[in-house]
Protein backbone atom coordinates (compact mmCIF):
# COMPACT_ATOMS: atom_id res chain seq x y z
CA UNK A 1 0.00 0.00 0.00
CA UNK A 2 1.46 3.45 -0.83
CA UNK A 3 0.99 5.42 2.92
CA UNK A 4 1.94 8.80 1.50
CA UNK A 5 -0.89 8.52 -1.17
CA UNK A 6 -3.80 7.16 1.14
CA UNK A 7 -2.87 9.81 3.78
CA UNK A 8 -3.38 12.65 0.74
CA UNK A 9 -6.54 10.55 0.02
CA UNK A 10 -7.75 11.10 3.48
CA UNK A 11 -7.26 14.35 4.30
CA UNK A 12 -8.29 15.80 0.94
CA UNK A 13 -11.86 16.67 1.47
CA UNK A 14 -10.36 18.73 4.11
CA UNK A 15 -7.76 20.55 2.25
CA UNK A 16 -8.40 24.33 1.15
CA UNK A 17 -8.49 24.81 -2.37
CA UNK A 18 -5.17 26.00 -3.21
CA UNK A 19 -3.66 22.50 -1.14
CA UNK A 20 -6.38 20.60 -2.77
CA UNK A 21 -4.50 21.20 -6.55
CA UNK A 22 -1.45 20.00 -5.04
CA UNK A 23 -3.12 17.29 -3.96
CA UNK A 24 -4.12 16.25 -7.22
CA UNK A 25 -0.94 17.25 -9.17
CA UNK A 26 0.99 14.28 -6.38
CA UNK A 27 -1.56 11.98 -7.16
CA UNK A 28 -1.42 12.27 -11.06
CA UNK A 29 2.15 12.92 -11.49
CA UNK A 30 4.13 11.68 -8.30
CA UNK A 31 7.34 11.26 -10.41
CA UNK A 32 7.71 15.15 -11.06
CA UNK A 33 8.14 15.34 -7.40
CA UNK A 34 11.86 14.46 -8.10
CA UNK A 35 12.64 16.07 -11.33
CA UNK A 36 11.61 19.71 -10.35
CA UNK A 37 12.52 22.15 -7.83
CA UNK A 38 9.11 23.30 -5.67
CA UNK A 39 9.43 26.77 -7.80
CA UNK A 40 8.62 25.29 -11.07
CA UNK A 41 6.70 22.46 -9.35
CA UNK A 42 4.47 25.25 -8.26
CA UNK A 43 3.98 26.86 -11.99
CA UNK A 44 3.32 23.42 -12.97
CA UNK A 45 0.42 23.03 -10.94
CA UNK A 46 -1.16 26.31 -10.65
CA UNK A 47 -0.43 26.88 -7.25
CA UNK A 48 2.52 28.77 -4.92
CA UNK A 49 5.38 27.44 -2.95
CA UNK A 50 3.70 28.48 -0.11
CA UNK A 51 1.03 26.28 -0.88
CA UNK A 52 3.13 23.33 -1.47
CA UNK A 53 4.79 24.03 2.05
CA UNK A 54 1.21 23.75 3.26
CA UNK A 55 0.09 20.78 1.52
CA UNK A 56 3.37 18.74 3.04
CA UNK A 57 2.81 20.00 6.53
CA UNK A 58 -1.35 19.09 6.38
CA UNK A 59 -0.60 15.00 5.47
CA UNK A 60 1.91 15.39 8.42
CA UNK A 61 5.55 16.49 7.04
CA UNK A 62 7.49 18.73 7.70
CA UNK A 63 7.80 19.97 3.98
CA UNK A 64 8.44 19.32 0.49
CA UNK A 65 11.72 17.46 1.28
CA UNK A 66 10.62 15.46 3.83
CA UNK A 67 7.51 14.41 2.02
CA UNK A 68 10.23 13.35 -1.04
CA UNK A 69 11.92 11.02 1.45
CA UNK A 70 8.88 9.61 2.64
CA UNK A 71 8.01 8.67 -1.02
CA UNK A 72 11.30 7.40 -2.10
CA UNK A 73 11.73 5.12 1.31
CA UNK A 74 8.70 3.81 0.01
CA UNK A 75 9.63 2.60 -3.15
CA UNK A 76 12.54 1.31 -1.56
CA UNK A 77 10.93 -1.06 0.93
CA UNK A 78 8.36 -2.19 -2.02
CA UNK A 79 10.78 -3.41 -3.77
CA UNK A 80 13.00 -4.88 -0.86
CA UNK A 81 9.66 -6.13 0.86
CA UNK A 82 7.77 -7.84 -2.32
CA UNK A 83 6.60 -11.30 -1.66
CA UNK A 84 7.15 -10.63 1.97
CA UNK A 85 4.53 -9.81 5.02
CA UNK A 86 2.70 -11.92 7.70
CA UNK A 87 2.34 -15.55 6.96
CA UNK A 88 -0.34 -17.68 7.34
CA UNK A 89 0.03 -19.53 10.48
CA UNK A 90 -3.17 -22.32 11.24
CA UNK A 91 -4.00 -22.35 14.56
CA UNK A 92 -7.05 -22.51 16.86
CA UNK A 93 -8.24 -19.51 18.12
CA UNK A 94 -7.05 -20.22 21.57
CA UNK A 95 -3.09 -21.00 20.31
CA UNK A 96 -2.49 -17.53 19.60
CA UNK A 97 0.57 -16.12 22.29
CA UNK A 98 -0.34 -12.25 20.82
CA UNK A 99 -2.31 -9.91 19.38
CA UNK A 100 0.16 -9.14 16.85
CA UNK A 101 -0.26 -12.72 16.09
CA UNK A 102 -4.03 -12.75 15.65
CA UNK A 103 -3.29 -9.04 13.51
CA UNK A 104 -0.98 -10.85 11.48
CA UNK A 105 -2.61 -14.03 10.24
CA UNK A 106 -6.21 -12.18 9.85
CA UNK A 107 -4.26 -9.39 7.52
CA UNK A 108 -2.23 -12.62 5.55
CA UNK A 109 -5.83 -14.71 5.21
CA UNK A 110 -7.89 -11.23 4.18
CA UNK A 111 -5.12 -10.22 1.50
CA UNK A 112 -4.82 -13.95 0.47
CA UNK A 113 -8.05 -14.10 0.04
CA UNK A 114 -8.34 -11.29 -2.48
CA UNK A 115 -5.17 -11.95 -4.14
CA UNK A 116 -5.88 -16.07 -5.17
CA UNK A 117 -9.94 -14.88 -5.94
CA UNK A 118 -8.42 -12.29 -8.51
CA UNK A 119 -6.15 -14.87 -10.21
CA UNK A 120 -9.08 -16.53 -10.96
CA UNK A 121 -10.43 -13.47 -12.69
CA UNK A 122 -12.59 -14.27 -16.14
CA UNK A 123 -12.62 -11.15 -17.92
CA UNK A 124 -15.25 -12.94 -20.60
CA UNK A 125 -17.31 -14.56 -18.08
CA UNK A 126 -17.42 -11.32 -15.93
CA UNK A 127 -18.06 -8.96 -18.79
CA UNK A 128 -21.25 -11.79 -19.88
CA UNK A 129 -22.49 -11.53 -16.08
CA UNK A 130 -22.22 -7.49 -16.41
CA UNK A 131 -24.25 -7.91 -19.02
CA UNK A 132 -27.26 -10.03 -17.69
CA UNK A 133 -27.62 -8.23 -14.53
CA UNK A 134 -27.41 -4.49 -16.57
CA UNK A 135 -30.40 -5.64 -18.93
CA UNK A 136 -32.33 -7.79 -16.31
CA UNK A 137 -35.68 -7.38 -15.32
CA UNK A 138 -35.09 -8.07 -12.36
CA UNK A 139 -32.20 -8.85 -10.13
CA UNK A 140 -33.35 -11.45 -7.01
CA UNK A 141 -30.10 -11.50 -4.83
CA UNK A 142 -29.83 -15.00 -2.19
CA UNK A 143 -27.27 -15.04 0.56
CA UNK A 144 -26.38 -17.55 3.30
CA UNK A 145 -25.11 -16.93 7.03
CA UNK A 146 -21.40 -14.76 6.23
CA UNK A 147 -21.90 -14.69 2.39
CA UNK A 148 -25.36 -12.78 3.09
CA UNK A 149 -22.89 -9.76 3.98
CA UNK A 150 -21.23 -10.10 0.54
CA UNK A 151 -25.30 -10.39 -0.83
CA UNK A 152 -26.61 -7.23 1.25
CA UNK A 153 -23.87 -5.49 -0.02
CA UNK A 154 -24.80 -5.99 -3.76
CA UNK A 155 -28.22 -5.46 -3.16
CA UNK A 156 -27.63 -1.69 -1.10
CA UNK A 157 -25.27 -0.69 -3.88
CA UNK A 158 -27.94 -2.04 -7.20
CA UNK A 159 -30.39 -0.16 -4.98
CA UNK A 160 -28.77 3.14 -4.59
CA UNK A 161 -28.48 3.39 -8.95
CA UNK A 162 -31.82 2.48 -8.86
CA UNK A 163 -31.87 -1.13 -10.34
CA UNK A 164 -34.61 -3.41 -9.62
CA UNK A 165 -33.23 -5.82 -7.03
CA UNK A 166 -34.84 -7.97 -4.41
CA UNK A 167 -32.23 -9.09 -0.82
CA UNK A 168 -34.05 -11.11 2.02
CA UNK A 169 -32.91 -12.70 4.73
CA UNK A 170 -35.81 -14.87 5.66
CA UNK A 171 -36.18 -17.99 3.71
CA UNK A 172 -40.09 -18.28 3.52
CA UNK A 173 -39.85 -14.51 1.91
CA UNK A 174 -37.29 -15.95 -0.54
CA UNK A 175 -39.21 -18.19 -1.25
CA UNK A 176 -42.47 -16.13 -1.99
CA UNK A 177 -39.61 -14.23 -4.43
CA UNK A 178 -38.16 -16.90 -6.95
CA UNK A 179 -41.59 -18.07 -7.12
CA UNK A 180 -42.22 -14.78 -9.13
CA UNK A 181 -39.14 -15.00 -10.91
CA UNK A 182 -38.99 -15.38 -14.74
CA UNK A 183 -36.75 -15.82 -17.93
CA UNK A 184 -35.72 -12.08 -17.58
CA UNK A 185 -34.64 -11.91 -14.18
CA UNK A 186 -31.19 -12.92 -12.34
CA UNK A 187 -31.24 -14.79 -9.35
CA UNK A 188 -27.64 -14.38 -7.37
CA UNK A 189 -26.62 -17.01 -5.17
CA UNK A 190 -24.10 -16.24 -2.76
CA UNK A 191 -23.14 -18.91 -0.47
CA UNK A 192 -20.18 -20.51 1.55
CA UNK A 193 -21.32 -23.77 1.38
CA UNK A 194 -22.74 -24.67 -2.11
CA UNK A 195 -24.68 -28.00 -0.50
CA UNK A 196 -26.97 -25.74 1.55
CA UNK A 197 -30.53 -27.03 1.37
CA UNK A 198 -32.00 -23.96 1.39
CA UNK A 199 -29.71 -22.37 -1.26
CA UNK A 200 -30.46 -25.30 -3.34
CA UNK A 201 -34.16 -25.14 -3.06
CA UNK A 202 -34.14 -21.63 -4.38
CA UNK A 203 -31.94 -22.57 -7.05
CA UNK A 204 -34.04 -25.14 -7.97
CA UNK A 205 -37.43 -22.94 -8.37
CA UNK A 206 -35.02 -20.54 -10.11
CA UNK A 207 -33.57 -23.04 -12.85
CA UNK A 208 -37.24 -24.57 -13.24
CA UNK A 209 -38.62 -20.46 -13.81
CA UNK A 210 -35.72 -20.56 -16.67
CA UNK A 211 -33.97 -17.53 -14.95
CA UNK A 212 -30.75 -16.72 -15.42
CA UNK A 213 -28.73 -18.06 -12.27
CA UNK A 214 -25.24 -16.76 -11.00
CA UNK A 215 -23.48 -18.15 -8.06
CA UNK A 216 -20.51 -16.53 -6.22
CA UNK A 217 -19.41 -19.31 -4.38
CA UNK A 218 -16.13 -21.65 -3.65
CA UNK A 219 -13.89 -23.28 -5.75
CA UNK A 220 -15.36 -26.40 -6.99
CA UNK A 221 -17.45 -28.33 -8.64
CA UNK A 222 -21.03 -29.31 -7.55
CA UNK A 223 -24.81 -28.90 -8.02
CA UNK A 224 -24.83 -25.32 -7.57
CA UNK A 225 -21.77 -24.61 -10.05
CA UNK A 226 -22.73 -27.09 -12.90
CA UNK A 227 -26.26 -26.01 -12.78
CA UNK A 228 -25.62 -22.26 -12.49
CA UNK A 229 -25.65 -20.84 -16.11
CA UNK A 230 -22.91 -18.35 -14.58
CA UNK A 231 -20.41 -19.07 -11.85
CA UNK A 232 -18.18 -16.49 -9.95
CA UNK A 233 -15.00 -18.49 -7.85
CA UNK A 234 -13.72 -17.07 -4.78
CA UNK A 235 -11.34 -19.08 -2.82
CA UNK A 236 -9.62 -18.33 0.38
CA UNK A 237 -7.67 -19.84 2.93
CA UNK A 238 -9.40 -20.40 6.77
CA UNK A 239 -7.10 -20.38 9.56
CA UNK A 240 -9.73 -21.80 11.90
CA UNK A 241 -12.74 -22.95 10.90
CA UNK A 242 -13.79 -23.52 14.50
CA UNK A 243 -13.80 -19.36 15.24
CA UNK A 244 -16.51 -18.24 12.92
CA UNK A 245 -13.36 -15.70 11.05
CA UNK A 246 -13.99 -16.18 7.17
CA UNK A 247 -11.28 -14.79 4.89
CA UNK A 248 -13.97 -15.77 2.43
CA UNK A 249 -16.18 -12.96 2.90
CA UNK A 250 -13.12 -10.57 1.89
CA UNK A 251 -13.15 -12.64 -1.72
CA UNK A 252 -16.61 -12.13 -2.08
CA UNK A 253 -16.36 -8.54 -1.06
CA UNK A 254 -14.09 -7.62 -3.92
CA UNK A 255 -16.70 -9.47 -6.17
CA UNK A 256 -19.57 -7.05 -5.27
CA UNK A 257 -17.37 -4.24 -5.43
CA UNK A 258 -15.34 -5.37 -8.67
CA UNK A 259 -19.57 -6.13 -9.97
CA UNK A 260 -20.85 -3.23 -8.78
CA UNK A 261 -18.08 -0.58 -10.38
CA UNK A 262 -18.20 -2.65 -13.82
CA UNK A 263 -21.97 -2.45 -14.17
CA UNK A 264 -21.71 1.65 -13.04
CA UNK A 265 -19.24 1.65 -15.81
CA UNK A 266 -21.23 -0.57 -18.38
CA UNK A 267 -24.66 1.65 -17.46
CA UNK A 268 -23.24 4.95 -16.56
CA UNK A 269 -25.18 6.77 -19.04
CA UNK A 270 -28.53 5.51 -17.15
CA UNK A 271 -27.42 5.75 -13.65
CA UNK A 272 -25.20 8.72 -13.49
CA UNK A 273 -27.70 11.00 -12.00
CA UNK A 274 -28.66 8.53 -9.78
CA UNK A 275 -25.32 8.26 -8.42
CA UNK A 276 -24.84 11.99 -8.14
CA UNK A 277 -28.25 12.50 -6.20
CA UNK A 278 -27.44 9.43 -3.85
CA UNK A 279 -23.58 11.16 -2.98
CA UNK A 280 -25.80 14.81 -2.82
CA UNK A 281 -27.82 12.96 0.09
CA UNK A 282 -25.69 11.52 2.21
CA UNK A 283 -23.48 14.59 2.53
CA UNK A 284 -26.21 17.01 2.92
CA UNK A 285 -25.29 18.75 5.84
CA UNK A 286 -28.00 18.97 8.74
CA UNK A 287 -30.27 21.79 9.20
CA UNK A 288 -30.21 23.31 12.46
Amino acid sequence: MNIVSEKIKSCYDTLPSAEKMVADFVLERKDDLFQYPIKELARLSGTTQAAWTRFAQAIGYTGLKDLKNAYYSEANVSLKQADKGPKIAFKDVNEYTSLQSIADNICATSVQAIQTTYRLFDTGNFSEIVNKIVTAKQIQIFGVGTAGVAAYDLYCKLLRIHYNVVFNQDHHMNLMTVSQIGPEDVAMFFVDNPKNKEVMQLFNIASKKDAITIAITKLGNNTLTTGCKHVLFTTSPEIDKKSGITSSRFAQLFMVDTLYTAICNRDYNNIREYLRFSYEVFNEQPKE
